[in-house]
């Protein structure tokens, strides 16, 4: 299925840190188009851009709410109560998604983040390894990851073990 014109728009003008452009694009939608989750999840991620955690977290919840399938609505929810320091709702937030997000392994590699933010290393570990085990291209970013370097150490020598 080819993307729609206006979504391909509206990501290029985000791409490029064209904020202002971005919104100007979801502003002229039809009506039609303007509740779609494609466009609410531009806005989330806009907001992010603009670093307002509060309303970005207000639209996610208005995605859960008018489109519980969408896992977008849960993974950048959980991010923005991580970011606003309720790690352990977020946690809650990102649980509470729909069945199909445990096929993401965003989702577990977030557990991950949220786990070792609360202090539980070893459960930390155990969602990070089942990120890995999706998409071993996680790796990388763990080890890139700030909020992860307590457990490099630990990631480092599985890398290893897997050599």
């Amino acid at each position: 299925m080819e993307e729609p014109g206006w979504l391909a728009k509206t990501e290029g003008y985000i791409d490029l840190g064209m904020l202002d452009e971005a919104w100007k694009q979801l502003d002229s939608l039809p009506d039609e188009l303007r509740d779609l989750p494609e466009a609410i999840e531009m806005r989330i991620t806009i907001l992010l851009d603009q670093k307002d955690t509060e309303d970005a977290l207000r639209l996610c919840l208005d995605l859960c709410r008018k489109y519980p399938d969408n896992h977008a609505g849960f993974i950048q929810g959980a991010f923005c109560l991580h970011h606003m320091g309720l790690t352990e709702q977020a946690q809650q937030h990102l649980q509470s998604g729909p069945p199909s997000l445990r096929r993401e392994p965003t989702y577990f590699y977030n557990l991950c983040c949220y786990n070792l933010s609360l202090g539980k290393k070893d459960s930390a570990m155990a969602w990070l390894n089942r990120a890995f085990e999706m998409s071993p291209g996680f790796v990388e970013e763990a080890l890139n990851d700030p909020d992860l370097e307590s457990i490099h150490p630990l990631i480092e020598k599985r890398l290893n073990r897997q050599r």
